[in-house]
C-alpha cells in the first residue's frame, strides 16, 4: 500500500532536518577550527589529531544520519554524542572552548526528534557537561570571574533556545501534518462510503422497486415493501449527509456556512421551509466544539424531517456573556419529552446522544416540546478564543 502524502511529507521533512543538523554541525566545527587557528593556544592533544578526529566524527554524523527514535539505540547514540561534545570541550578550554557551539548539536537533535522531556534532559545534561568538564579539567586553570560566569550564562540561554524553538516549530509541523492526514483520511472514507454504502443502498432500492412492481402486477398488496423502500431512502439520505460532512467539513470556522447549506439541501429534498437568524461572522470555537455542535444540529434537523411532520424550521444563533446559544424550532406535531427520553427507540437514543455531545463541550441542551405544539431544541455552550 502506497504511503499517504502527509506521511511522505513527514519523512521528507525529517530528512531535511537531519541535513540541517549536519550543516549546523559542520559550520560549528569550522568556527571552532578557525578560533583554534587564530588563538594559537597549546592543547593537551595535538591539533593535528584533534581537528581530523572531530572532522571525521562530523562527517560520519553527516553521511550516516541514524533516524532518532524513542528506543534504546537512538538514546545511546544521543548519549554518545553528548560524551563526544564533552570531550571536545574538556580538551579545548572548558567554558572558553571554541566548541561550545558544536555542543548544541545534540540539543538540536533532541528538540527535532524527541519529546519535550527528552529534550529537557539533553539540554540539562549539556549545560552540566560544560560545567563539570570545567571544574574537573586538569589542563586549564579555572579562575571564576564575571567573564567566565557571563560566558556560562550565555551558553545556558543558547541551550534553552536550541531546546525550545525547534521543538515548538516541530509541534506546529506535526499539527499541520496531522490535519492533512485527517483530511486525506476523510477523503478516503468518503470515497468508500460513496462507492460502497451509497451504491449498495441504491441497488437495494432498485431491487425493492422491482419486487414492488412484480407484486402489484400479480395483484398482491404488501405495505411492508413500501416501508422497506422508505427506510432505504432514509438510510441513503443519511449516508449522503455523512458523505457531505466528510468531504467538505474541516472544523475551522465553518459552522454557520454548513448549517445554511444543510438547511438549503433539506428544503430541496423534503420541501420543509426554513428561517434562519445567524451571525454574519463565524463564532470563535475550537474545532472539537464546532464539530459537536454541527452534529447536534444535524441530528435535530434529521429528527424533524423524520418524525415531526413540520412545514417550517427556525434556526437562531446568538452570542451572549461568553456563551453561544443555538435554538432549533419546528411547527410540527411535537411529543412528550419525558416519555420520549425514556424510550428505547432510535429517537430516544438520538436525544441522549445529542445531550452527551453538548455536555462533552462543557455546555448543555434543553428540549421544549408538547404534543401538537412543535419542538424547540436549545443548546448553550461556552465559547472563547479559537
Amino acid at each position: 500500500m502506497e504511503a499517504s502524502s502527509p506521511v511522505l511529507q513527514a519523512r521528507r521533512f525529517g530528512g531535511r532536518l537531519r541535513l540541517y543538523l549536519g550543516v549546523y554541525r559542520a559550520l560549528a566545527l569550522a568556527v571552532a577550527v578557525s578560533q583554534l587557528a587564530v588563538n594559537g593556544e597549546s592543547l593537551p592533544v595535538a591539533a593535528g589529531i584533534l581537528i581530523p578526529t572531530a572532522t571525521g566524527y562530523t562527517l560520519l554524523k553527516f553521511l550516516i544520519p541514524v533516524s532518532p527514535r524513542s528506543n534504546m539505540l537512538g538514546q545511546v547514540i544521543l548519549a554518545l554524542d553528548l560524551i563526544v561534545c564533552a570531550v571536545l570541550v574538556w580538551l579545548t578550554g572548558g567554558i572558553n572552548s571554541p566548541f561550545l557551539l558544536y555542543t548544541l548539536s545534540p540539543v538540536l537533535s533532541a528538540s527535532f526528534f524527541y519529546d519535550s522531556h527528552m529534550t529537557a534532559m539533553v539540554g540539562i545534561a549539556s549545560t552540566l557537561n560544560v560545567l563539570l568538564v570545567q571544574l574537573a579539567n586538569p589542563f586549564y586553570e579555572f579562575s571564576p570571574g564575571p567573564l567566565e560566569l557571563g560566558y556560562y550564562l550565555i551558553y545556558i540561554v543558547a541551550v534553552a533556545l536550541s531546546a525550545s524553538l525547534p521543538y515548538l516549530v516541530n509541534i506546529n509541523l506535526h499539527q499541520r501534518l496531522r490535519g492533512e492526514f485527517i483530511a486525506e483520511e476523510r477523503g478516503r472514507l468518503s470515497r468508500e462510503i460513496h462507492d460502497g454504502t451509497v451504491q449498495t443502498l441504491s441497488a437495494l432500492k432498485w431491487q425493492g422497486q422491482v419486487i414492488e412492481r412484480e407484486l402489484k402486477r400479480r395483484g398482491i398488496e404488501m405495505p411492508e415493501v413500501g416501508k422497506l423502500l422508505n427506510l432505504v431512502d432514509e438510510a441513503r439520505v443519511e449516508a449522503l449527509e455523512s458523505l457531505e460532512l466528510l468531504r467538505r467539513y474541516t472544523g475551522c470556522g465553518q459552522l454557520v456556512s454548513h448549517l445554511k447549506n444543510y438547511l438549503h439541501h433539506l428544503k430541496q429534498d423534503s420541501g420543509i421551509d426554513y428561517h434562519i437568524d445567524l451571525p454574519g461572522e463565524e463564532p470563535s470555537l475550537p474545532p472539537y466544539t464546532e464539530l459537536q455542535l454541527l452534529r447536534i444540529c444535524q441530528e435535530a434537523v434529521t429528527n424533524i424531517r423524520k418524525h415531526a411532520a413540520a412545514s417550517t424550521i427556525s434556526l437562531a444563533m446568538t452570542q451572549s456573556n461568553g456563551h453561544l446559544l443555538i435554538t432549533i424550532a419546528d411547527d410540527g406535531r411535537g411529543f412528550d419529552v419525558d416519555s420520549q427520553s425514556r424510550a428505547a427507540g432510535p429517537q430516544g437514543h438520538g436525544l441522549s446522544v445529542m445531550k452527551e455531545r453538548a455536555e462533552a463541550t462543557g455546555g448543555s441542551m434543553t428540549i421544549i416540546s408538547a404534543p401538537g405544539q412543535g419542538t424547540a431544541v436549545k443548546i448553550d455552550v461556552p465559547i472563547g478564543r479559537r
